[in-house]
């Protein structure tokens, strides 16, 4: 449990490295009214994250992430497989180092200038998209997700 954490690691870096090109070339091409939407966010950066993060941040990487290269049958930890051992489904499992508002936080510290200047609400979740590069999403199965969100507690 504890390389999936580890910067050094194998898993760590391998799956950042193909989740970087994976990003890359899906903002590249991808339409999502998220990262189109152009409607304003005003105010402190805390309460932009908040809001944010409480919805539309949600939603873009259940959309962003639910394709051919995050589906599998595999658990990129125990190699159990889909089905086998009380394994009812592989699942994206976040990396424990950042939550999504941490790295909502990151896409902002790059964007904000001040509490009324208007920061394109797509234009921070394509930051937040962006940010994933030092954030893997792992392909873990339901029994190594649970222990490793169970974990950082």
């Amino acid at each position: 449990m504890d390389k999936l954490n580890d910067q050094k690691s194998e898993i760590f870096q391998k799956t950042l490295e193909e989740q970087g090109l994976f990003i890359r070339n899906r903002l590249a091409n991808i339409k999502n009214r998220y990262l189109n939407d152009t409607m304003g966010c005003c105010g402190e950066k805390e309460g932009i994250a908040s809001h944010l993060n409480n919805g539309p941040a949600q939603n873009l990487i259940l959309t962003f992430f639910s394709c051919k290269q995050y589906k599998t049958d595999i658990c990129v930890l125990c190699d159990g497989i889909k089905g086998q051992g009380g394994i009812r489904q592989i699942q994206r499992a976040h990396c424990n180092l950042y939550s999504r508002y941490d790295l909502l936080a990151l896409a902002l510290d790059d964007l904000y200038i001040d509490s009324t200047t208007p920061i394109k609400s797509g234009d921070i979740l394509k930051k937040f998209i962006q940010k994933h590069d030092i954030c893997p999403i792992y392909m873990l199965c339901n029994l190594c997700h649970n222990k490793y969100d169970n974990k950082k507690n």
